[in-house]
């Protein structure tokens, strides 16, 4: 994924965001407690207008899980697991805007970019953005995932976990 693929998107109206999957040795993903929405979610945030995949991973350590984080986090070369968006209710859609070059589009929706990454040393992340994590398996995640009362998250959130099962990285 290119600064192009991301200009696209936001003349389309997304914001891209990538999401970054952290499993453990022990087959597990992370999770974060964002106490003021009261859900659990996977690390992410917003891809900048001149960044590409692997530096928006890299930043997004830093910011959600702390920079002594970064060096116990594998990523690997090709990092993308998944590709999902949601379209905002157009009740819920306000007046934001998406910068793209020169220009601005209306907001319309949200498209993600998941991605890979090991936990390749015993560190915890810093609580910076969430004031709890938890190591979570498929199971324990999913019952965290259905607490979550905004449909296209929890929809999203299903749909990853469900794919990184199929694909033995969490059990």
């Amino acid at each position: 994924m290119d600064k192009k693929t991301f200009l696209s998107d936001r003349q389309e109206g997304l914001r891209p965001g990538v999401v970054v999957c952290v499993i453990d040795r022990d087959s597990k993903i992370l999770l974060g407690k964002k106490e003021k929405y009261q859900i659990w979610e996977l690390p992410q945030g917003g891809i900048a207008e001149n960044e590409n995949l692997e530096s928006a991973i890299k930043r997004e350590i830093i910011e959600e899980l702390g920079n002594s984080f970064l060096p116990a986090i594998f990523v690997p070369e090709q990092p993308l697991v998944h590709i999902d968006q949601v379209i905002f209710p157009e009740n819920t859609v306000k007046e934001k805007f998406l910068s793209a070059g020169e220009k601005s589009f209306p907001m319309l929706g949200k498209k993600y970019y998941f991605c890979l990454a090991a936990k390749t040393k015993d560190i915890e992340p810093e609580k910076f953005e969430y004031q709890d994590f938890k190591w979570v398996s498929y199971d324990e995640g999913i019952k965290l995932i259905e607490a979550i009362p905004q449909k296209g998250k929890k929809r999203i959130l299903k749909t990853i976990f469900s794919i990184l099962k199929e694909n033995q990285f969490i059990k």
